[in-house]
This record gives C-alpha cells, sequence and structure tokens, in this order.
C-alpha cells in the first residue's frame, strides 16, 4: 500500500532540454561544430589546391 501512496506524492520535474539554458548550450554547440566543420573543409580545399597545383 505505501508505494500507491508515494506515486502520488511525486513532483513533476520538467523535461531536460526544455530549459533555456539547454537551448542555448545547443546552439553554442552547434555553432561550434559548424565551425570545425567550415575549418576542416578549408584545411582541404588549401591542401589540394596545394597538391594539385
Amino acid at each position: 500500500m505505501n508505494q500507491i501512496d508515494t506515486t502520488e506524492k511525486l513532483v513533476e520535474v520538467p523535461e531536460p532540454g526544455s530549459s533555456p539554458f539547454a537551448l542555448c548550450g545547443l546552439g553554442v554547440a552547434g555553432i561550434a561544430m559548424l565551425g570545425w566543420i567550415c575549418a576542416l573543409a578549408w584545411i582541404a580545399w588549401r591542401l589540394a589546391d596545394w597538391l594539385l597545383f
């Protein structure tokens, strides 16, 4: 009987990722990842240009 009583007393916890701080962190991580991809593409382009010409 105690298990039934305790389930009614649980407080609702907000879902993870719904806070503005989490969304801001995801945005910063996305921008950083995009920056790395662009940097690696630029390096690959320069390397290919150096090898071919």
